[in-house]
């Protein structure tokens, strides 16, 4: 069967996307945003089935020392850098997925991992030591004797460098079919008889294009994902549910539908 595209939505932000995490049971993806001129960081959550926000840009009482950590169940899971001295001291605050509502918050805890019903981390406050909080509420808990924990739900590419077998053959064959050269490094991914590939080209300034290919080599889309760049990206692209995501001019989410 072959396979198509279509364009599904794009959203604008005041702001550099920065990260993204995304709740695949619930449909929603969560974006930090950061403006630099500003320093704040802003948090959004978005279902991008129903194309709804359910909370857009809230900014929390740390404005720019946060960061987006983790996404699990019903709660959004954020870094705070309590001393910006020093890296390794930082606090967790959680929030409701559903309507950016304050759920918890530990002054003295460090993320390590999480699971659908735990998060594990250290405290730093009387030497070093590992704690396990409940995911829902924040409260301490014996740590569990099991716990599985949670994986990403979206597919993101595989990146090669110049010089590798892949993308050498990623370039004779863009040389051929397109005329054109990648160079420095590429993104690859193969879905559902689709082929996606990030790469960046030396035009008047180095930009970086998505290209999406049929089984049988034909183009389905080339999209502009950024130019003038100085140096190159990493996840330039994700693909979620028959969805695939990407950011443009590091302000605009768009995405397409894999028909």
């Amino acid at each position: 069967m072959l396979r198509s595209i279509a364009f599904n939505f794009s959203k604008v932000f005041d702001g550099v996307v920065w990260t993204t995490k995304v709740s695949h049971e619930n449909e929603i993806i969560v974006l930090e945003t950061r403006n630099s001129a500003r320093k704040e960081a802003r948090f959004t959550a978005f279902n991008y089935t129903k194309q709804e926000f359910l909370w857009r840009d809230k900014l929390m009482d740390e404005p720019w020392w946060i960061n987006l950590a983790s996404v699990s169940g019903k709660i959004v899971l954020l870094t705070i850098y309590t001393d910006t001295q020093n890296p390794d001291k930082k606090a967790t605050v959680a929030y409701n997925l559903f309507d950016g509502k304050l759920e918890w918050w530990q002054n003295d805890f460090s993320i390590s991992s999480i699971s659908d019903n735990f998060v594990v981390g250290f405290s730093e406050k009387y030497g070093k030591r590992e704690v396990v909080l409940d995911l829902n509420t924040g409260k301490a808990i014996q740590p569990p004797s099991f716990y599985e924990e949670i994986q990403e739900r979206s597919l993101r590419p595989n990146q090669f460098f110049e010089g590798h077998t892949y993308f050498e053959t990623v370039k004779t064959f863009f040389s051929q079919k397109f005329n054109l050269l990648p160079i420095t490094a590429l993104e690859y991914l193969e879905y559902d008889s689709l082929i996606f590939i990030s790469c960046y080209i030396q035009e008047n300034d180095l930009t970086n294009y998505l290209f999406i290919i049929s089984a049988d080599g034909n183009l389905l889309l080339k999209e502009r994902l950024d130019e003038h760049l100085k140096g190159i990206g990493v996840d330039t692209f994700f693909i979620l549910s028959g969805y695939v995501f990407f950011v443009r001019n590091k302000v605009e989410l768009v995405c397409y539908k894999i028909l």
